[in-house]
């Protein structure tokens, strides 16, 4: 989130590109990420966890799942450092 909100809140971004340009880039990270840490051991902590999260233990699906949480708190996260940006170049001029 705290890179998210500084990139954004250093580039400007326009409308919906403010959300989805650091929503695709942390879920893609983190989807990434899950994969290459649960590949190591098989999948069998994902599974058990994805049995406590009610998704059937499909591994899959809680990666899936921990992308899309990630991707909106990064997000958001953009929204507001874009919306910082602009309240604090509003008062420069």
């Amino acid at each position: 989130m705290l890179a998210a909100f500084l990139s954004s809140a250093i580039v400007r971004l326009r409308k919906a590109s403010a959300f989805f340009v650091p929503f695709l880039a942390i879920a893609l990270f983190w989807i990434i990420y899950a994969w290459t840490l649960s590949s190591a051991n098989d999948f069998i902590l994902a599974k058990k966890v994805a049995v406590l999260l009610y998704l059937d233990g499909n591994a899959l699906l809680l990666i899936l799942v921990t992308g899309i949480v990630g991707g909106l708190a990064a997000g958001v996260a953009g929204v507001f450092g874009n919306q910082c940006r602009a309240i604090f170049s509003q008062n420069d001029q």
